[in-house]
């Protein structure tokens, strides 16, 4: 399938207006392919996600746009900085979450934001820790341990740890991991408000319902990114069908649809059946599900059905 690429150019800088600009940036770890050939531009208030399955390589192009890691071929520009020459500069300026807790469980929740604050050298650490503690509700835990806190409200922090030097563009790995549904619900506002102001955010997640929430993305396995665009339009490149199959026998249809050809997956969706398929497979299932006092209905190609088939494709 060919692969839907952003329009970035082939200048040596980014263009103003935008935050960052990479071509053909690839990593490897020995023969392992992590990324290859990630191109891409993030304007100022675009939410871009980076999607697919754990060790799809989602982590590792956030590290490289970070600074943190050196790609191994590829060339661009985040903020004005040289990816490959200016590193240093760009994990200064850049707001970096981890998937992982990066905070000193021993210090303070007031603590953890001063260090952070010095670390990115504000002029006024203790007034910039303070302050990301009132934004964040954080005023009740200042003197509590970070390592104290529940899996919500460490997040919070170390949102708030990510934000304190108010950077222009922010990158967050699986942000919402292991929090139930009020604090992935806040974390999303707050990602809301971020591109609201005109912050630049990526997001790199496994869960394809909260990708639905970005303005763009791309798709990856396995390394390389088999389709970008909008949510929308990622979903409708996949080239499949989605029904919804309901009745009493639905359910117990379900190892003699997966036979169907042209049947891609299926599974239980509330009292129904999702059924994604390639196209031409609807006659096959009607009269299926006809047989049985089952409903047939034709609905939307959502990002998870998408990717289903681009995996069961990239594993043909």
């Amino acid at each position: 399938m060919a692969e839907r690429r952003a329009a970035t150019g082939g200048a040596a800088a980014p263009p103003a207006e935008a935050l960052l600009a990479v071509q053909e940036l690839a990593r490897r770890y020995g023969p392992r392919l992590a990324v290859e050939s990630l191109s891409f531009a993030l304007a100022p208030g675009g939410i871009h996600g980076f999607v697919g399955a754990n060790g799809g390589g989602k982590t590792t192009a956030l590290r490289m746009l970070a600074g943190i890691l050196r790609p191994d071929a590829g060339r661009g520009h985040v903020l004005g900085f040289d990816l490959l020459h200016r590193p240093a500069e760009i994990r200064k300026h850049v707001g970096y979450m981890a998937q992982r807790l990066s905070l000193y469980a021993d210090l303070s929740v007031l603590e953890n934001l001063r260090f952070r604050a010095e670390v990115y050298g504000l002029a006024r650490p203790r007034a910039a820790a303070e302050a990301a503690a009132e934004r964040f509700g954080l005023d009740a835990y200042a003197r509590a341990p970070a390592g104290r806190l529940s899996g919500g409200w460490a997040r919070r922090l170390q949102l708030a740890a990510a934000l304190i030097h108010a950077p222009r563009l922010v990158l967050l790995d699986e942000p919402t991991a292991g929090l139930d549904a009020p604090s992935r619900q806040e974390v999303w506002r707050r990602i809301g408000g971020l591109a609201a102001e005109g912050v630049g955010v990526i997001v790199a997640t496994h869960d394809l319902a909260e990708a639905e929430r970005c303005t763009s993305a791309a798709f990856f396995c396995e390394g390389r990114i088999l389709a970008r665009g909008t949510p929308e339009e990622i979903a409708r490149s996949a080239g499949a069908v989605a029904f919804l199959l309901a009745g009493a026998q639905g359910a117990a249809l379900t190892l003699r649809i997966d036979e169907v050809p042209g049947v891609l997956a299926s599974h239980p969706q509330g009292g129904s059946l999702r059924i994604v398929a390639r196209p031409g497979s609807e006659e096959r299932l009607r009269r299926l599900a006809d047989a049985h006092g089952g409903r047939l209905t034709p609905v939307a190609v959502r990002l998870e059905d998408a990717a289903l088939v681009f995996c069961a494709r990239s594993a043909a």
